[in-house]
């Protein structure tokens, strides 16, 4: 059993003194403690599951074995929510498997934030915008994981493919003279990184009500992000102009003769469930930053 982790030890993380964790976690309101440090004393208190002694005894029960899945989804990338529903499902089965029910916890263009629920034991959030993900963040005082998105905060795991080594796979078959096809992601972080090793000329974000773009790419080779965009590429390039990055659920959409990288979401869902396991269980990957290695399939 490890060592029980006390009000010092919360203290000496969040930078402040213990009188100062006391108050906060005493819910004191005599005290003048500002917002900003009363949200990191709580989440680091979370972080380490720390709880204090008058309530550890009336617990009786531990986690209530709830996981949060915190989403956003648009009508105007289609490819996007192919891959996103594949990889959600995926987490769903292999929670559900380890004996933890799943709360959906979508964002989307009516709402703030997520609606959050009190129950749950920790949060995987895909693809938010850095201002909903602070604002789950700020509410939920529960491990979260951030995947396909760049959150500078050194207090959250982030989980996301490996871009630089994606671009070289693709150079290999489409030669340095491509487009780079995907549609927009909510978090702007994430999207700069996924672009930033090309040229802007080079870069074409695809929106359905702006399909006259696309005939600039007759004649071109491309790299596309997505099953059902290479799907709709067809019509403007031949197959073996075309590099398709896909999951591999949604790679069988595609004929053979799209060369196909896998966008490995098995090991993606698997690492983001591990991480947050052990966060739950106050062992903290000492990593924060992860890349998820692309593989050729043909």
């Amino acid at each position: 059993m490890g060592k029980k982790v006390t009000v010092k030890d919360v203290a000496r993380e969040a930078g402040v003194s213990v009188a100062t964790v006391s108050y906060i976690m005493n819910n004191r309101t005599d005290q003048k403690i500002s917002d900003a440090t009363r949200k990191k004393v709580l989440q680091i208190a979370n972080l380490l599951n720390y709880t204090p002694s008058s309530v550890a005894k009336s617990l009786a029960t531990g986690r209530n074995s709830i996981i949060g899945i915190s989403y956003s989804m648009d009508d105007a990338t289609p490819s996007r929510n192919l891959e996103l529903s594949s990889f959600i499902n995926m987490l769903i089965e292999r929670l559900n498997r380890l004996k933890y029910d799943v709360i959906y916890m979508p964002i989307n263009t009516t709402s703030d934030s997520a609606s959050i629920n009190r129950n749950i034991d920790g949060i995987i959030a895909i693809d938010l915008s850095n201002e909903d993900f602070v604002k789950l963040a700020d509410n939920c005082f529960v491990p979260v994981i951030s995947v396909d998105m760049i959150i500078n905060d050194s207090l959250f795991y982030q989980i996301y493919s490996d871009i630089p080594q994606l671009a070289e796979k693709a150079s290999e078959y489409l030669g340095d003279d491509y487009y780079f096809v995907l549609e927009r992601y909510k978090n702007e972080e994430y999207l700069t990184f996924l672009t930033e090793t090309l040229p802007q000329e080079r870069i074409l974000l695809y929106k359905p009500e702006l399909m006259a773009d696309l005939t600039k790419l007759k004649g071109k080779k491309a790299l596309v992000l997505g099953s059902y965009l290479a799907l709709i590429l067809r019509s403007y390039i031949h197959d073996y102009d075309m590099v398709a990055i896909t999951s591999h659920e949604s790679e069988v959409l595609l004929p053979d003769s799209i060369h196909v990288l896998k966008n490995d979401i098995s090991k993606k869902a698997n690492l983001a469930i591990n991480i947050l396991l052990n966060a739950m269980d106050r062992k903290f990957d000492v990593k924060h930053d992860h890349k998820i290695s692309m593989t050729d399939i043909n």
